[in-house]
């Protein structure tokens, strides 16, 4: 801020006097000129906040492009070619997420299976070429008996132990 000279003070108890007819002394002249000075700084940064914001406004309308579409189906396909392709990506995004939960899963349940039947390796072959049947809503493993001539095939015969009188299933070697 400037100091308040005598010349100052003299100019505005002047101004006051010329619009009110009244004098006033040098405590009111210096305390109008300060304010004075204060309100002409204020005055001219709100000009300045003014052109700033009307220089953005300007360059925003600038931004902006107006659409204009014929008829409605050629605005639709304008739309959908804007929005498709984030809803086909977030649609794929999805159901992977939920294939890899549900594999997950699937993947966890098994595993469990595993670590709990430590003989479950053996039984792979079986597994791979057993035949199963369902009989009344209950599910048998169908074998053979052991075929005079031929390979033992894994998963399609048995042999039985008449010694033992138990059934013998082969389930490979190791």
């Amino acid at each position: 801020m400037h100091s308040a000279g005598p010349a100052r003070l003299t100019q505005t108890k002047g101004k006051y006097e010329m619009k009110y007819g009244q004098q006033i002394d040098d405590w009111s002249a210096l305390f109008l000129s300060e304010t004075d000075e204060h309100f002409q700084n204020l005055e001219t940064r709100v000009q300045q906040s003014i052109m700033a914001i009307e220089g953005a406004v300007s360059g925003l309308k600038n931004l902006k492009h107006p659409l204009q579409f014929q008829d409605r189906i050629q605005a639709l396909f304008y739309g959908l070619g804007v929005s498709l392709p984030y809803s086909i990506t977030g649609i794929v995004l999805l159901v992977l997420y939920f294939v890899l939960i549900r594999d997950g899963q699937l993947y966890r349940e098994r595993q469990k299976i595993l670590d709990q039947y430590q003989n479950a390796p053996a039984y792979r072959q079986i597994m791979e070429q057993g035949r199963i049947i369902e009989d009344r809503g209950v599910l048998y493993l169908q074998l053979e008996p052991l075929p005079k001539k031929g390979e033992v095939q894994i998963g399609k015969h048995y042999i039985y132990n008449s010694q033992g009188r138990h059934v013998l299933v082969p389930l490979g070697s190791q």
